[in-house]
């Protein structure tokens, strides 16, 4: 099967609030002996995704960031030296935020006002794997308490810098203007068929929310798992399939579905 599993993971692969891929052990195992690759893309930070990717078994490049940054090398003694990201570093991006802020004053708080214990209260991760979230490469959660009117202003303000505002289940994300989840996945299929020539290759990406839209829209087949934060991804996918509940449960079943399918359709082919 020339297939290509692109996955989100919060409300995706891991549960919302336990943050357990267990129940899509089974779709993990059957992706795994069919040695179809599978691809996190997430909005967590390199530091979160590698000891995941680690647990899970994988040997594949995996997307942080929201797509910002790309991993290519998830063995390296530190893999964000060979990441590939887009725009500014950390940094360069945190100080002009804070300025905006500083002079329209805009009300928000960034995870770089944040010490770990106030992202573990925020998130509901732990403080120790809430110090892996603050380790960033090239973008800022937000947490907005200003008004909408505002929102609007700071998002028109991002803009001007090459910058713009991405919302998340629980957090909107300011990143380079030229970086989403899209970007990156039509990235890494390039990357693929460069080192694995074939004739054809399907991409399939899962996701629930608004920031997973651009990779689902980018993938040939979209598969959409039910959102419990409120804010549903509404992608205008070539061809979109829901999986029948949210979380891992959905994604097991989403994925096990579409083996089957991909599995008639190969002996039929033959």
């Amino acid at each position: 099967m020339n297939l290509l599993i692109f996955s989100d993971l919060d409300g995706t692969l891991l549960d919302h609030n336990s943050y357990s891929w267990k129940p899509a052990q089974t779709a993990l195992d059957q992706l795994k002996r069919l040695s179809i690759p599978l691809i996190l893309c997430t909005s967590k930070t390199a530091a979160e995704v590698a000891n995941l990717h680690s647990e899970l078994e994988l040997d594949t490049p995996y997307i942080v960031e929201n797509g910002a940054a790309i991993v290519t090398d998830p063995h390296a003694e530190d893999p964000t030296h060979g990441a590939f990201y887009f725009g500014r570093s950390y940094q360069e991006l945190t100080s002009l935020v804070h300025r905006i802020r500083q002079e329209k004053q805009f009300d928000f708080t960034g995870f770089s006002d944040m010490s770990a214990a106030d992202v573990a209260a925020a998130t509901g991760l732990t403080v120790e794997n809430a110090g892996l979230a603050k380790q960033r490469l090239c973008t800022e959660p937000l947490q907005w308490q200003d008004s909408e009117e505002a929102l609007k202003k700071f998002n028109h303000k991002l803009g001007r810098h090459n910058l713009r505002l991405l919302r998340g289940g629980r957090f909107y994300h300011v990143l380079d203007s030229g970086a989403d989840k899209g970007a990156a996945l039509a990235w890494l299929r390039s990357w693929y068929l460069e080192r694995h020539p074939a004739s054809s290759l399907t991409t399939v990406a899962l996701g629930d929310g608004p920031n997973d839209e651009s990779m689902m829209e980018a993938a040939d087949i979209a598969i959409v798992i039910p959102a419990l934060s409120g804010h549903a991804a509404q992608p205008k996918a070539r061809k979109m399939i829901t999986a029948p509940e949210p979380g891992p449960a959905g994604w097991n079943k989403a994925i096990v579905s579409l083996l089957k399918m991909f599995s008639v359709k190969g002996a039929r082919n033959g």
